[in-house]
């Protein structure tokens, strides 16, 4: 009995605290926020339920039934073209500059991390690119969520922030075991990497072997293994 005590507690110390390395390309930085920007959606949509959204750009708000939130605009994806435009970029919409403020911030950090698609204005664009937008401008700017408006001919990409939008429970760590298989299964993503950003978002102490990413947390491990190509074999936890 002793034996087993020190030996489920030297397992434990193999972990250690990390944080989250530098980004310095647009994948980069979906890749470092993807994970926790999704789960905060499933959450955005658990709130809104089925509900229309409304959009009232005088407000700067989105509205869903009776729930209106404020928004900032981060861009819009064209499906007619496959192109993005950045809300800064979109000139002849006339949206308010206080919309805006996000949008520019990302302009500016392309500029500092000479980030070519966060400088360009407008250019064409693979299938869900619109989502990796907004879990990346989400994540960076810690919004409650994003949300994709489609209009039609294209979605309009906003970030929302407000209070009655529930925060994630970092306590319930069984979601990530459901909600990264989900993120994967929807959208390309590096799969190691998007892992080990998405649970040191969530607190979690990490151990890493050659395909293999653990993580603790109150005592509890996660496990996830990966093949040669870093994309996911299996996940599971000792809850």
């Amino acid at each position: 009995m002793e034996q087993h005590k020190n030996d489920e507690e030297n397992n434990l110390t193999k972990f250690d605290t990390r944080t989250k390395p530098e980004w310095n390309s647009l994948e980069e930085a979906f890749e470092s926020h993807a994970g926790l920007s999704f789960e905060k959606q499933l959450i955005f949509g658990d709130l809104i339920g089925s509900e229309a959204w409304q959009l009232d750009l005088g407000r700067g708000s989105i509205v869903f039934g009776e729930l209106e939130f404020p928004i900032q605009v981060i861009g819009s994806l064209s499906f007619n073209t496959s192109s993005w435009m950045w809300g800064w970029a979109n000139t002849q919409s006339g949206i308010p500059e206080k919309l805006l403020v996000q949008s520019k911030q990302l302009q500016e950090l392309g500029t500092l991390k000479n980030i070519e698609e966060l400088i360009e204005g407008h250019f064409n664009v693979e299938e869900h690119f619109e989502h990796k937008i907004g879990m990346l401008a989400c994540g960076i700017f810690a919004s409650k969520s994003y949300y994709c408006a489609n209009y039609g001919q294209g979605t309009l990409v906003v970030t929302i922030d407000d209070e009655r939008i529930p925060e994630i429970d970092v306590a319930k760590i069984e979601k990530v075991l459901t909600c990264f298989p989900q993120l994967i299964r929807g959208i390309t993503v590096h799969h190691k990497n998007a892992f080990a950003n998405y649970i040191i978002d969530r607190g979690f102490k990490l151990h890493n072997s050659e395909n293999k990413i653990e993580g603790l947390k109150n005592k509890k491990i996660l496990s996830a293994e990966f093949d040669t190509s870093d994309r996911l074999i299996s996940l599971n936890g000792n809850l």
